[in-house]
């Protein structure tokens, strides 16, 4: 089982596949301009992250964001737990059937409520890949990378008494020397944030950016059901 756990280098047709997707809706994953090498005619190829899911009759199903499902035909990793995937898809026209072209894992990031240092700047990504969806915050992010030591990225909680939502996105780099730049995705677990009871709510991400500037991005958080 293949995992994403570093630089996100992508292959040229992964890269390709993001930067020429549509902007991403809510409940629709991105066109993936490449088409998918299981896709019928009538079928729509895109490019999604979702979250990898069982259901109570041991189904696997792709969850886009907090509403709408797909239900893949040829997924064979074996299920432990629920994680994020990037992913190549080609739905059937009319279902909410779809088929796997390819996947990657992405990284998974630490949620705490405990101090932690300022940390080293980092840039996010203001595109479709980076959003608050099905519980989960997914970053594309963008930083330099060495060969020393892999990077930490940890999600703070709890620094504001007065919102619960509001967190502090970490990013420390170990000694780590600064060579070449990269972009990676990595997706952090708000289940420990308080629960919304089904009603939205503003979510808010402050992190440093590579230049050192303190910055601040808002999304509409609805806990999982």
């Amino acid at each position: 089982m293949k995992k994403l756990i570093g630089i996100l280098t992508l292959a040229l047709s992964l890269l390709l596949a993001c930067s020429k997707a549509a902007p991403h809706d809510a409940a629709t994953p991105s066109p993936d301009p490449h088409g998918g090498e299981n896709a019928a005619a009538e079928d729509q190829v895109y490019t999604a992250i979702v979250t990898v899911k069982q259901s109570a009759t041991g189904r696997i199903f792709f969850q886009l964001d907090d509403d709408y499902r797909l239900f893949p035909e040829n997924y064979t990793e074996p299920f432990t737990r629920q994680c994020r995937i990037i992913c190549g898809i080609s739905v059937r026209e009319g279902t909410n059937v779809c088929s796997l072209d390819w996947m990657d894992y992405l990284q998974e990031g630490t949620v705490q409520s405990t101090p932690a240092e300022i940390g080293d700047g980092v840039d996010i990504l203001d595109d479709w890949m980076t959003s608050v969806e099905d519980g989960y915050l997914t970053l594309h992010y963008s930083t330099y990378w060495g060969q020393v030591s892999p990077h930490t990225l940890l999600l703070v909680s709890g620094e504001n008494p007065d919102d619960p939502y509001e967190v502090r996105l970490v990013h420390l780099r170990n000694g780590d020397e600064a060579r070449t730049q990269a972009d990676a995705l990595i997706y952090f677990d708000l289940a420990s944030l308080p629960p919304t009871g089904g009603n939205g709510h503003t979510f808010t991400l402050n992190w440093k950016d590579g230049a050192g500037h303190q910055l601040s991005k808002q999304f509409l958080y609805r806990s999982r059901q």
